[in-house]
């Protein structure tokens, strides 16, 4: 087994956050009247929307994502605290420009606040639930979804034309360094 790169887990503030993407909330909060804050999305095809069920599961990972045509957005709707790991986009026209391990950070997510990724924003595949019986997710998406998924342990990329549709990925090997597993 490879070994293990421990992720500790940090409070997910606006500033904290900023090199990955945003945390959508209101720009101001008055007690006397609404106020509505145009937030951004941005997607290269149809939007989709859907509710992702994540269970408590492990807390170990090798496979990192980014996305191409979408500042994919998540909000948390119910159930328990709950992580995300991310590092910052790399150049989009390289598919070997994948991020260091050291660049890898895991969030607590505010279930107060949705949050959206840059474009090539890296992050985990799933939302990593700390406590049972698990949490259910929101998400803003796009279809068709180009998508890069890299794994640690083993330093394969693929490389989706449509990660829902495509079954056969562009696969390549990149310098991912020594094979490893995130451990949060």
């Amino acid at each position: 087994m490879p070994p293990r790169h421990r992720l500790a887990i940090e409070p997910m503030t606006a500033d904290s956050f900023a090199p990955f993407g945003r945390l959508l909330e209101s720009s101001e909060e008055p007690p006397d009247r609404r106020v509505m804050t145009p937030l951004p999305f941005e997607c290269d095809g149809r939007t989709t929307v859907h509710a992702i069920w994540q269970p408590c599961a492990g807390r170990s990972f090798s496979r990192l994502e980014r996305h191409f045509a979408v500042t994919q957005t998540f909000a948390q709707v119910s159930g328990s605290p709950s992580v995300v790991c991310v590092a910052p986009p790399t150049d989009l026209a390289d598919p070997d420009a994948v991020p260091r391990p050291e660049d890898v950070r895991a969030f607590l997510i505010d279930p107060d606040r949705a949050f959206s990724f840059a474009r090539g924003a890296w992050h985990s595949l799933d939302r990593y639930v700390l406590a049972p019986p698990g949490a259910t997710f929101v998400i803003l998406n796009v279809d068709p979804n180009p998508t890069q998924i890299v794994d640690y342990a083993d330093g394969t990329s693929r490389r989706y034309a449509d990660l829902g549709a495509d079954p056969s990925p562009a696969v390549s090997v990149v310098d991912t360094g020594p094979p490893l597993v995130f451990e949060l």
